[in-house]
């Protein structure tokens, strides 16, 4: 038992260790710069759900399947091309804005506030389908470049380089260290996990020894299996010659035992003459049309007999199903003739199962000679 816990605790470890492995995405920053290839991503989104807007987009399935890996504004121009002036604007809106670049935030400001409800789920989902668009370094755009000279006109270049280097440095520095912990948390449970393993195997000793002991309480046991049934093969022999007075050796005879036959006692008789009658077992087959039962025996005859009559006075009984796997397999062949006429159930008519129950003995008389079915007996089917 315990070499089975060592080797399912190395076993998780391990599965701790792939996983810390695995590529993880970089959370995304409302405000941080997108890589080219996820902006242009989010720029052909926007375009889709503004011509979804406008009642001529189709539906974000059929442009999915159409383009699997994802799709650009070059895409949906080749799906909306034959709209004409609707989709002509909103291309040249967003073609604009394409090779700019930017954040979340800055896709927000290109729509509206409801096309925005539909574009940021939607986008979100591509991202986490594809970490990789997050985790990749976005491009220095000239343009921004540019834009931010002109803010900061007048400060010191160096000085701008310089602080922009540090920055630069701390956020590579965060990313190494961050791209790092997976590293150090799959050798940890490599570690973890091969330690297991060895405890597992230095215990392999212990468990032979273990099996070897459950074997020879097994040896052992058998042997005083085979004692007693010695010991109770020569009670029962001696036990039937005392019955039988036979020894099974010639010329030696034993006394047999005597029973004394046991006095009964004659019970008086009412003095109106009225005794209570026997109990008669009969074994009828199947009802006829008239709800009569055919073929009655006093002995059970396969093939024919399915129902068992019981009667104390001759004149009213109670019947049910005979109890046996055989007559609920004959009369689940054609159970419409067998038991409808007799038996009443819940959808008796269509077998579903292998047994037949009695919940309750029907009632029969004898009239004319033949015993009628006065009252159904009450059935279901189980296995």
């Amino acid at each position: 038992m315990k070499r089975i816990t060592f080797i399912m605790a190395a076993i998780i470890c391990l599965a701790i260790s792939a996983m810390a492995q695995q590529p993880q995405p970089q959370q995304l920053n409302a405000d941080q710069p997108l890589a080219p290839a996820l902006w242009k991503q989010g720029i052909a989104t926007c375009a889709h759900f503004t011509a979804c807007d406008r009642r001529f987009g189709k539906k974000i399935e059929e442009i999915k399947s159409q383009f699997p890996q994802g799709y650009t504004l070059e895409n949906l121009n080749e799906v909306y091309g034959g709209q004409g002036r609707k989709w002509e604007k909103i291309y040249n809106e967003f073609k604009k804005e394409e090779g700019r670049g930017g954040s979340i935030n800055d896709l927000k400001e290109l729509v509206s506030p409801q096309i925005w409800k539909l574009v940021e789920p939607e986008f979100q989902a591509y991202i986490t389908e594809h970490p990789e668009m997050a985790n990749a370094v976005p491009e220095t755009n000239p343009q921004d470049g540019g834009n931010n000279d002109a803010v900061n006109e007048g400060e010191n270049e160096n000085g701008n380089e310089g602080a922009t280097g540090t920055a630069v440095a701390k956020k590579d520095s965060g990313m190494s260290c961050s791209a790092n912990l997976p590293l150090w948390l799959g050798i940890l449970g490599s570690l973890l996990g091969l330690c297991a393993l060895l405890t597992a195997l230095s215990n392999r000793g212990k468990i032979k020894e273990m099996q070897r002991s459950f074997a020879r309480e097994i040896e052992r046991t058998n042997v005083n299996l085979q004692e007693f049934s010695t010991d109770a093969a020569n009670q029962m022999k001696a036990l039937s010659i005392r019955l039988t007075g036979k020894t099974g050796i010639p010329g030696i005879e034993a006394d047999p035992i005597t029973e004394e036959a046991p006095q009964i006692e004659e019970e008086e008789v009412p003095a109106d003459g009225n005794e209570e009658g026997e109990v008669l077992n009969l074994f009828t087959s199947k009802p006829d049309d008239n709800d009569d039962f055919t073929r009655v025996s006093d002995s059970f005859e396969p093939g024919n007999s399915i129902y068992v009559l019981t009667t104390f006075d001759g004149k009213h009984g109670q019947f049910e199903v005979i109890d046996k796997p055989e007559v609920h397999s004959f009369a689940l062949m054609m159970p419409a003739e067998n038991l409808i006429r007799a038996c009443s159930g819940n959808a008796i008519q269509i077998p579903s199962g292998t047994r037949i129950v009695t919940d309750r003995p029907g009632e029969a008389e004898f009239i004319d000679g033949k015993w009628h079915v006065v009252v159904k007996a009450i059935i279901h089917y189980e296995g």
